[in-house]
C-alpha cells in the first residue's frame, strides 16, 4: 500500500483532491496569463485545465512534517525516521498552528489527478494572483510534457526529490516572478555560479528544520533554471527537466555533478534480534549531501556553517538509512550506509559524525544510545548497538550507479520495487471553466527585455577604482551645485538628484548583497521600489520637493550605469541634468532656456529685483496637483514635457511690490495650455504663493504673468529680458553659469 502523497511546496506541486467549481469573472485575466505563460515556456497543454479558488481545495498538508499530506500512520513514520537520524525533528503541531513557518498555507497548487489549478484570491478580480496562476500552469505544462517527473519519490529518496523539484520549482518561479512585478526583484538576489555567493540568504537550517529540505527547491532551483535559460533558452530548461539532477549535491555543485550510487539495504530485522523485540520497519530514505550538512549544523559541528557546504561533502557518492521502530520507549534502532569518492572523505565524515553523535538520542528521543560509525574504505556504516552484528551485511548492500535520470527510471526506480504509475495524460476534472494554451506565439517582448536586464545584472560590477573616482566627482558636484544653484531651485533639485542617486548606486554596487539590483529593474520599477521602501508614508512621494532627489536620483543614475557601467556614473557626476524635467524624463530630448531679468533697465525706472528663482517643471506640477489641475500620480501632464525654462522675480517699485513670472515653452500650443491652467488656478493660488491673480499673457512660446503695477513697464521687460538656451551642463558652465556673471 502506498501512502497518499500531496506536494504543495511554496507555491505548488502535485495534489490529489479537489472541490467544486466557482464562477470565474476573472476569466479574461486568466486567459491572458495562460497565453503569456505558454508562449514564454514554448509548451502546450495536452488536456484543458481548470482554474479554481484555493478555498475549493479540500486537501492539505501535515503540520510539522512539511508539504506531505499522508494518513497519520505514514506521517508519523516519516517524522520518526528523520528524528532518529538526527537530521531534523519537526515538532508536532496542535490545531494546524505553524506559527511563523513558511508553510502557513500555499498561494497556489496544481492538482495533477484532476488537472486543476487552485489559486488563492483568484476569485477577486482585482487581486494580484497572475504570478501564482502562471507558476501553477508551468507545473501543469511540466507534467503534461515530461511525465517521468511523476516518478519523483518523496518518501523513498528525499534527496533526489529535493534535487528534481529544484528544477520543477525553479522553472515555475522564473515565469511566475516575471508576471508579478512585486516578485521580480528575487532575481536580483541570485548570485552567478561562483562558490562563495551561491548560498541564498533566505535559506537556512532551523532547529526543527524540515523547511530546509522543503524550501531547498525554491531557494536553489531558480538559479539552476536561470543558468540554463540564459545559456540555451527554454529548450535548455526543457533538457534539464528531462534530465534533472539525481542529488542535492548536483544542485549545489551543478558543474561537478557525477554519478550517484543508489543503495538497497538488507532486511535488518531478519538479520538481528530486532524482530524478536517487536521492532517494525520504519522509514527508509536518503539524506544526501544536504541532509548531512543539516545534521552537522543541527548538532553543532564546530566547522560547519550555514554559509557554505563543507568541502568534504563534495565527495558524497550516495547513502541510505533505515529506522526500526521498536515496541518500548527510547529503544529504536538505526542503520545508515554512506558512500564516498575517496577514503579520506569517508574518514572525515566518520570523524565529524563522532563529534555530534552524542546529541542525537536526546534530540529525537527515540534511540537508547548514540549510533557509532564504522569506516570501511570508501564506505561508512553508522549503526546503533542493537544492529552492530549486521554491519558486515550493511557494508555489502546492493548498489547500482546512475548518471542519468532516464537510466534510473529504466531500472524501475531502484531500489524501489517499481516506479510509480506514470499517467499518459492527465484527465480534465470537467468541473468549471476549462482553459487551453492559445496558438503558439513568441514570448512577450517585455519578457525578452527582462532577460537582457538579468544578463546585465550577472556581469561583474565596475572596479572599485572606478567607483572611487565616481565618488570624488560626486563630492565636487555637490559643492558646485550648492554654490551655483542658489537662485535656481529647479537646477539645484536636478543636481541633487544626480549626486544623491550616484552615491546611492555606488553604495549598492559596493555591497555584494545588492550590487545586481540596479541592473534588474526598469527605471519605473526601481522608482516604485524606492517609493514603497523609503517614502511609503507620504501622500505624494514622487512630487514632494523634499524627497525628489532621493526618489528620482537612483533611477537616473541607473540609466547612466546601464549605458556605460562605471564610466556612465562618472559622466553623470561630471555633467548633471540642467532641470527637473531632464530628471523626470531622462530620455526626452530637451534644451533649457535660462532667463536674466533686466535689472539695470528696471533700476533706471526706480524698480529693483529683490528676489529671483526658477520654479521648473517639478514645482509647476506640484502647483497643478495642489489645485486639482493634474492627477496625483506619476503621470506628467503632456504640456509640461515642452517646458523650456522660467524665472520668477519679486520686483519692488517704490511702495508697490509683487511677483512676476516668465515661462518659456517648446511650442505655442504648450504655452497656451499652461496659460489656460494658470488662469483657472491663479485666484486660488494668489494668497498662498504671492503670485498675482491676473491672467497670463501669451507671446508666441512665452507666457508672461505680471502684477498690475508692472503693466506700464511691460515693454521694457519684454524687450530687455535676456534668454540663452543650453543643451548640456558643460556648455552652461563654459558660458559662466548664466545668468550669473561667472561660475563659482
Amino acid at each position: 500500500m502506498r501512502p497518499m502523497l500531496v506536494i504543495v511546496g511554496l507555491l505548488g506541486g502535485v495534489l490529489a483532491e479537489a472541490g467544486a467549481t466557482a464562477a470565474a469573472p476573472w476569466q479574461a485575466a486568466v486567459e491572458r496569463t495562460m497565453a503569456e505563460t505558454c508562449a514564454i515556456r514554448g509548451l502546450t497543454l495536452k488536456q484543458p485545465v481548470t482554474v479554481r479558488p484555493m478555498s475549493e481545495f479540500d486537501g492539505g498538508y501535515t503540520p510539522g512534517i512539511g508539504s506531505v499530506a499522508w494518513e497519520a500512520e505514514y506521517a508519523e513514520t516519516w517524522r520518526a525516521g528523520w528524528c532518529a537520524l538526527g537530521v531534523y525533528c519537526a515538532r508536532k503541531v496542535e490545531n494546524n498552528d505553524l506559527g511563523e513557518s513558511p508553510l502557513r498555507g500555499p498561494q497556489g497548487l496544481y492538482d495533477r489527478k484532476r488537472n486543476a489549478l487552485f489559486v488563492k484570491g483568484v476569485s477577486n478580480a482585482d487581486g494580484d494572483w497572475r504570478g501564482t496562476v502562471a507558476h501553477e500552469l508551468v507545473h501543469a505544462l511540466q507534467y503534461h510534457t515530461f511525465p517521468t517527473l511523476n516518478a519523483i519519490h518523496l518518501w523513498q529518496n528525499r534527496d533526489l526529490a529535493a534535487a528534481a523539484n529544484a528544477v520543477v520549482e525553479g522553472d515555475a518561479h522564473l515565469v511566475g516572478w516575471w508576471l508579478d512585478p512585486a516578485e521580480r526583484y528575487h532575481l536580483c538576489d541570485m548570485a552567478p555560479r561562483d562558490r562563495d555567493t551561491r548560498q541564498p540568504r533566505r535559506w537556512n537550517w532551523t532547529p526543527d528544520g524540515f523547511w530546509a529540505h522543503e524550501g531547498f527547491p525554491h531557494a536553489f532551483g531558480p538559479e539552476l533554471a536561470l543558468e540554463r535559460l540564459l545559456a540555451a533558452g527554454q529548450k535548455g530548461v526543457d533538457a534539464l527537466l528531462r534530465k534533472p539532477p539525481l542529488s542535492t549535491l548536483g544542485v549545489l555543485r551543478p558543474h561537478q555533478e557525477g554519478a550517484v550510487e543508489f543503495i538497497k539495504l538488507p532486511d535488518l530485522a531478519a538479520e538481528t534480534d530486532a524482530g524478536a523485540r517487536k521492532c517494525k520497519a520504519g522509514l527508509t530514505n536518503t539524506a544526501g549531501a544536504l541532509g548531512i550538512w543539516g545534521l552537522l549544523l543541527q548538532h553543532g559541528d564546530p566547522d560547519a556553517t550555514a554559509a557554505e557546504l563543507p568541502e568534504f561533502l563534495d565527495h558524497w557518492l550516495g547513502d541510505r538509512f533505515h529506522h526500526l521502530a521498536c515496541s518500548g520507549d527510547h529503544d529504536d534502532e538505526l542503520a545508515w550506509l554512506t558512500r564516498w569518492r575517496s577514503a579520506d572523505a569517508a574518514q572525515e565524515f566518520a570523524d565529524r559524525y563522532r563529534g555530534v553523535a552524542t546529541s542525537i538520542p536526546s534530540y529525537g528521543g527515540l534511540l537508547a544510545s548514540p549510533p557509532a560509525p564504522f569506516v570501511r574504505g570508501r564506505s561508512v556504516v553508522v549503526a546503533t548497538p542493537g544492529l552492530n552484528q549486521a554491519v558486515p551485511s550493511i557494508e555489502h548492500s546492493k548498489v547500482e550507479t546512475f548518471s542519468r535520470y532516464s537510466d534510473w527510471i529504466a531500472s524501475d526506480c531502484f531500489p524501489d520495487e517499481e516506479c510509480y504509475a506514470i499517467d499518459a495524460e492527465a484527465a480534465s476534472s470537467g468541473r468549471g471553466q476549462e482553459y487551453i494554451c492559445a496558438t503558439a506565439s513568441s514570448p512577450p517582448a517585455e519578457f525578452v527585455d527582462w532577460l537582457d536586464r538579468v544578463r546585465q545584472a550577472r556581469r561583474p560590477p565596475p572596479p572599485q577604482g572606478e567607483l572611487e573616482a565616481v565618488m570624488e566627482n560626486t563630492g565636487q558636484l555637490a559643492t558646485f551645485c550648492a554654490v551655483n544653484g542658489r537662485r535656481n531651485t529647479d537646477f539645484l533639485q536636478a543636481c541633487r538628484a544626480a549626486y544623491n542617486g550616484t552615491k546611492y548606486l555606488v553604495g549598492l554596487l559596493r555591497d555584494t548583497r545588492w550590487q545586481r539590483m540596479p541592473y534588474c529593474f526598469t527605471n519605473g520599477e526601481f522608482r516604485h521600489w524606492i517609493e514603497t521602501t523609503y517614502y511609503g508614508e507620504h501622500d505624494r512621494p514622487f512630487a514632494a520637493e523634499s524627497i525628489f532627489p532621493g526618489l528620482y536620483g537612483p533611477p537616473l543614475a541607473m540609466s547612466a550605469l546601464a549605458g556605460n557601467a562605471g564610466q556612465g556614473l562618472e559622466a553623470l557626476a561630471s555633467a548633471p541634468p540642467l532641470s527637473t524635467l531632464q530628471v523626470l524624463r531622462p530620455n526626452h530630448p530637451s534644451v533649457v532656456d535660462f532667463i536674466r531679468m533686466p535689472r539695470d533697465q528696471l533700476a533706471a525706472l526706480g524698480c529693483e529685483v529683490a528676489a529671483s528663482d526658477v520654479r521648473g517643471v517639478l514645482a509647476i506640477w506640484n502647483l497643478l496637483m495642489d489645485y486639482g489641475q493634474a492627477p496625483e500620480e506619476d503621470a506628467l501632464p503632456p504640456f509640461l514635457r515642452h517646458w523650456r525654462g522660467d524665472r520668477t522675480a519679486f520686483i519692488r517699485c517704490g511702495e508697490r511690490a509683487g511677483w512676476a513670472w516668465i515661462s518659456r515653452w517648446g511650442n505655442a500650443a504648450a504655452a497656451r495650455a499652461f496659460a489656460e491652467r494658470y488662469r483657472d488656478l491663479a485666484p486660488l493660488a494668489a494668497q498662498e504663493t504671492g503670485l498675482p491673480a491676473v491672467s497670463a499673457q501669451i507671446d508666441g512660446r512665452t507666457v508672461w504673468v505680471l502684477p498690475p503695477f508692472l503693466k506700464k513697464h511691460e515693454a521694457i521687460l519684454r524687450n530687455h529680458t535676456e534668454v540663452r538656451e543650453f543643451g548640456t551642463f558643460r556648455k552652461w558652465v563654459a558660458d559662466g553659469c548664466f545668468p550669473q556673471v561667472e561660475c563659482n
